[in-house]
């Protein structure tokens, strides 16, 4: 038999169904469906749009950037000391690469660590010395030292210079002030032997300082045969070797014939006198001819008027016998 569907208690019953809760939240479900679906077809249409047009999405905020650009601000000075207390107060800029102590104080806070405390600058901070390069030690100079008993008289040849960094015990150094005294008396007896007469060493020559300048002795055996005024072979060799000192000096040169006190009686020489001369003036004949300028050259015979040994010998009378050059020292 069929029922009454107006009847009151079968309403009633549909009701219940249609109240219940698993049924209230299935609304919310599909609403969240429909605004993922609306949201991925507008990505979807966006992304279409800049693929078949690019650069449309920019040019559609270009007005609305230059409409949030900041309007510029009017600045209004202020007084002196209210500007440099703002600019007292302004944080210090930071270095490259560093943070602020503020923003890692902020950080800090955002974390849930405490926050850290900017340590005050230091005061009167040095600033870092460059290194100064390291100086070295002059280096010690060479010093003079003697022995402690050094005799001044014995010869310099008798010691012997050492170079050492060690020296002895029984050394002591010398005083510059005598170092230097000793070295003006060298240059000084330097310039005297420079203005010393040059006396040269000549095999069969006599040679000696005389008030004039240099005396050039030769026995007369040496460049003569007995009794005569001829020079032998040997004779002109010997008087061409006195040549070397006669043109060192520009003074006179005379030539001095000496002879013993025995006469001689020959047709050629009568006399001591005659002899003398002929021997000296055939000597100043030889250095003429070497090239001695003749106004320099005189001869002198002198005979036996000055012997040098006694004349009652005959050792005494060869000594006797003899030629001088005298070289005239101006």
């Amino acid at each position: 038999m069929l029922e009454d569907h107006r009847s009151g208690p079968r309403h009633d019953s549909l009701l219940k169904v249609h109240h219940d809760d698993d049924s209230d939240n299935a609304w919310m479900v599909s609403y969240i469906d429909v605004m993922t679906l609306l949201v991925a077809l507008f990505v979807i249409i966006i992304v279409a749009a800049e693929a078949a047009n690019p650069g449309w999405l920019v040019g559609s905020r270009a007005p609305a950037e230059e409409e949030m650009r900041p309007i510029p601000r009017l600045e209004v000075p202020l007084p002196e000391p209210l500007a440099d207390l703002r600019n007292a107060q302004r944080v210090p800029p930071t270095a490259p690469g560093q943070l602020s102590p503020m923003a890692l104080s902020a950080a800090l806070g955002v974390a849930g660590l405490p926050p850290r405390v900017p340590s005050p600058p230091r005061l009167l901070a040095k600033p870092a010395l460059e290194a100064e390069p390291e100086q070295l030690p002059a280096p010690e100079l060479p010093r003079l030292m003697m022995p402690s008993g050094f005799d001044l008289t014995r010869p310099l040849a008798d010691f012997m210079v050492v170079l050492t960094d060690r020296p002895p015990s029984n050394v002591v150094d010398v005083d510059d002030d005598a170092v230097a005294s000793a070295l003006a008396l060298n240059q000084s007896l330097a310039q005297r032997v420079d203005d010393s007469l040059y006396l040269p060493d000549l095999e069969g020559v006599e040679v000696s300082r005389v008030s004039e300048g240099i005396n050039l002795r030769v026995q007369d055996q040496l460049l003569f045969p007995s009794s005569t005024a001829d020079l032998t072979g040997d004779g002109e060799a010997l008087v061409a070797s006195l040549m070397e000192t006669i043109q060192r000096y520009d003074g006179k040169v005379s030539v001095e014939g000496h002879s013993d006190s025995r006469s001689i009686n020959t047709t050629e020489y009568p006399s001591n006198w005659a002899l003398s001369s002929a021997r000296a003036i055939a000597i100043v004949e030889v250095l003429e001819d070497a090239g001695v300028d003749s106004d320099r050259l005189r001869a002198v015979g002198l005979a036996a008027t000055e012997p040098l040994a006694d004349n009652d010998t005959a050792q005494g009378r060869a000594r006797n016998r003899r030629v001088e050059v005298v070289i005239h020292v101006e």
